[in-house]
Order: C-alpha cells, then structure tokens, then sequence
C-alpha cells in the first residue's frame, strides 16, 4: 500500500456548472432512519459530503414499517412509482413515494410498499433469520430506483448502488432500458463482501428476469443465484471501502468465492477508504456525552472515563486503562478471539491495581451475547457489557475509553477506528481491511507516527500480547500522550474520499469511449 493514497489534503474548490454531477445514492439503509451496520452512516454522510463539494445528490431508500412519514415531515409525492415485476411493462406494482431530508440537508426519498416493506422484524429478518421474500424484497427495491430515474423529475447522470440489496439495478439498466438509460452511469459499492445476496435457483423467478441470466457470468453461481455478481459484471464501476480490501478480495482468502469474478473485473475495481463524519463525531461538540473536550482539554476525557465507570458499576479507578468492545457481536468482529484472551488475562491479575477494565457495548449471534454476559458475571469488578445497540453508549464509550479493540477477522473498513481517534482513544486492530489502512503501529521506525496497535497474526496468542503491550504503554505517560496527540490529529473526514468517488462516477461516465 502507498502512504501518498491515503494522505488527505485540503478540499479542492467546488465544480463548475458543467462539472456538476446528479447522483442517485441508492441504500437499504440511512442514518438516522435505518441502521444495522456501517452502511447506514455512509449512506448518510457520504452523500452530504458530495453536497458540500457542489453535486446534487438524492438518496433514495425504502420506508419500513417503522418510520412514520407523519413523524419525519415527509411531503407525499402526488404521482405513485410504478414498478414492474415481470419483463419491462408486466405485473406492474403501485409504490408511494415521500420526499424529506437528512439531518445533512441532502434531499431523501423513501419508497413505501408493504408488500416487502411492511414487516416488524429488523430490516433483513428475525434475529439470525433472514426473511424468505428477500430475494422479491431487494429485487423489487432495485427495479424501483430504476423505475424512479426514468419515472420521477428528478435529473440522473450516475446512480450509486450499495451493496447486494441494490445490485440488480445495473442488471435492470441494461437488460430493459440500455437505450433510455444510455447516458447514465452505475456504481456499486461493496461494503462487506460476506453478505452477498445469495438464494436458491427458484429466486430467479422473483426478480422478474429471464433465465438467461442463469448462466455462468450472470447471477448464476454453483446452483443458486448471486445477486452482487450479477452488479459486478454490469455495473460500469466498482468500488469497495478500503485500498487494503480491494486487493484481499480478489484472493481465495478474502474473495468469499467471488474472487475470480472480481479479478476479472479489476480493471473496474478500486478501494475508497470511507470517512468519518465530524460533525457527529467529534468530543469537542458531542451533546451525548458528560463533559465535552479537545487535545487542549484533556482532562475531559478523564472525567468521561469516571462516569462511565460510575454508570457500569466498575470501581472508579483512572489509573487503570479501560478496554472497550463496540460493535456486532460476531465472528467476524474477532469474538472468538477476544472473548477467550480477555478472559485469560483478567484471570492472571493478582492485583487490583494490575490489568485493565472492559466493557461491551454491541448485539449479535446470541452465543456471543452469552459469552460476553457470562464473562461479565465472572469478573464484575473487571468487565461489563450492554447487550444492544445504544448510539448514545457508543458516543460515551468512545469518550471514556482509553483502547478500543476491534479484533475483526476480516474488516472491509471499518468505521470505529476513525471515531476512536478523534476521540483520543487508541485502537487495538488485527491487520487486515480498512483497519490496516488506517492505524499506524509504535514499531520500528513509525514511532513518531504511531496512533494505535496492530497485531498481524489472527490468534489469541497475538491478541494478548498486543494487549498487554497497549496497557503497559499506557502507564508511562510520556510515551502514552504522543500517540493520544497523533490519533486525535488524524483528518479522515470525508472530503477526500468524495472527490475520489467523483473520478469514479466520471469513468462511470466514460464507459465504452476510448
């Protein structure tokens, strides 16, 4: 990797009138609307940052059953969405559409229909089940951004899709409407390569396209359907969330079975490391947390340490380094390592004053979950967990922290590294993704440019270790305090990140001319 692609520089001035781009930013999911993962905080800021570059942007997501239009002042668009659900004009199906804005200001329209909209689980399914009707769940929310951009007055020249759940859009482009939609562009990104819309053969006939899209280099994969393979081979772009993890998944290691595909596509494949967005999360202006600060103030983050030992019941002691854990409960997230190698070393301490404290703040796979509350029970004075997801936990978290673990087996970026630095909470990172992209290691002769700590090996051996080194570090506060100063100096916003979907959206753009 070359230091020089992720350098970030000052913004560039905004485009001129006939540089100006219309994109459709297309997601599952939108902060604060709807969230389970990453996805939703980009599809909420990254937008805002191409807005305030000069772009037009609009998001166009669906309206579930939990979001009331009444509640988020939606203006009811007069003229419904007609989507069809079988061939270019057949079995046409009637959706709403409401119109409203982010907390950023970009222009959001919600497509209702609860037909596949209108469930009360989460937003994919029951706990760890995924809905049966997925497959006409996402097939018909990518047929209706299709439908939205030929139907609505609202100017295209890109549509940016996101993951599987959006990725027949480029399929339905070129399959029904090559001629009218000639002159628009389509992106994909992939935000985690694991969930990739895969379903049994039968689900082709959801999706309304014919079956000579079963085939070898279309959706068709072994004996099923892949829904993000058919985006890749027609989408005109494709990016992922990091430099780091557009090469791993072109490898058998890291392509989860669609590593050829995306080799083959390489000449259209690039990584675009996600940024974080300040105005959310910064300590200097975050209103969830008990005492607000900066590098100049630091002692704020000391009594936000306290009170988050006072709010979990942990002995208030600030010499004793805080751990923290925030995010899903999975192994993908590095449970299987963590839980086993915290539980080891607090095993070990023969002293109150030894060691570390813990918390977990996160949901996920109810195995996890039990772990994680059973090692809670086990070492009260040591560890604590909230089982679920509380934004404003995680804020305080991030603020009280002194290491942030994120352990991931596989991290495509990650999003919490770049909120941990900002808030002078250093991560402890396995390298791999978006995480190996954006900490620097105190070793060798990165020393004076360090911001956190990074273990290579994925074993609990090299986990523990680099925990220990970490809290070691920690109590010589003259070598503590210059990594706390770089990793709060770091500027991952996402400025830079837009400008280089901006290049992307133009070769988007540029498809077919030499």
């Amino acid at each position: 990797m070359e230091l020089a692609q992720l350098i970030r520089t000052a913004s560039a001035s905004k485009p001129s009138a006939a540089d100006t781009r219309d994109i459709l930013f297309a997601s599952s999911e939108v902060a604060p609307f709807s969230k389970t993962g990453g996805l939703a905080d980009v599809a909420a800021s990254l937008p805002k940052a191409l807005t305030g570059l000069g772009h037009r942007v609009s998001i166009i997501t669906p309206l579930y059953s939990h979001l009331d239009p009444d509640e988020l002042h939606l203006s009811r668009r007069i003229k419904p969405l007609s989507v069809p659900r079988l061939g270019k004009y057949r079995n046409k199906v009637e959706a709403t559409v409401w119109e409203g804005r982010t907390e950023g200001g970009v222009r959001i329209f919600f497509v209702e229909q609860d037909d596949f909209f209108g469930q009360e689980g989460n937003l994919y399914g029951y706990e760890d089940n995924d809905y049966e009707d997925n497959p006409a769940r996402f097939s018909f929310f990518s047929r209706a951004i299709i439908e939205f951009a030929l139907q609505f007055s609202v100017p295209v020249d890109v549509i940016h899709c996101n993951d599987w759940h959006t990725a027949l859009a480029p399929i339905y482009r070129d399959h029904y409407y090559s001629e009218e939609l000639a002159d628009v562009g389509v992106v994909l990104t992939i935000h985690n390569l694991a969930f990739q819309g895969s379903f049994d053969a039968e689900a082709l006939s959801q999706t309304g396209l014919p079956k000579k899209f079963y085939k070898a280099g279309e959706l068709r994969q072994d004996d099923g359907i892949n829904f993000l393979q058919g985006g890749i081979v027609h989408a005109d772009q494709v990016t992922t969330v990091s430099p780091t993890y557009a090469e791993e998944i072109q490898s058998a290691e890291g392509g989860f079975g669609l590593e050829e595909i995306l080799s083959g596509n390489a000449d259209k494949l690039s990584g675009v490391l996600n940024g974080a967005d300040y105005t959310v999360w910064s300590p200097d202006i975050d209103h969830y947390i008990e005492v607000q600060y900066d590098l100049e103030r630091l002692n704020g983050k000391r009594r936000n340490k306290a009170e988050l030992q006072h709010r979990f019941e942990l002995p208030i002691r600030p010499t004793l380094p805080m751990l923290a854990f925030v995010g899903r409960l999975t192994e993908q997230k590095g449970l299987d390592l963590l839980v086993p190698a915290v539980e080891k070393l607090v095993d070990s301490f023969e002293d109150d004053r030894d060691g570390f404290q813990m918390l977990f703040l996160g949901e996920g796979h109810n195995s996890y979950a039990d772990k994680v509350k059973a090692l809670a029970e086990k070492f009260p004075k040591r560890i604590a967990a909230h089982i679920g997801y509380s934004e404003e936990l995680a804020h305080k978290i991030q603020a009280g922290a002194d290491l942030l673990v994120i352990p991931s087996r596989y991290e495509p970026c990650g999003l919490t590294q770049l909120y941990a630095m900002k808030y002078g909470t250093l991560p402890i990172v396995h390298a791999t993704g978006g995480l190996a992209d954006t900490v620097v290691d105190p070793k060798g002769d990165e020393e004076e440019l360090s911001t956190g700590f990074i273990f290579e090996d994925y074993d609990e051996d090299a986990l523990s270790e680099t925990i220990t080194r970490a809290t070691k570090r920690y109590r010589n506060y003259r070598k503590w305090r210059p990594l706390v100063e770089n990793a709060m100096k770091q500027d991952f916003s996402w400025g830079s990140s837009a400008r280089q979907y901006i290049d992307i959206y133009n070769n988007a753009l540029n498809r077919g001319q030499e």
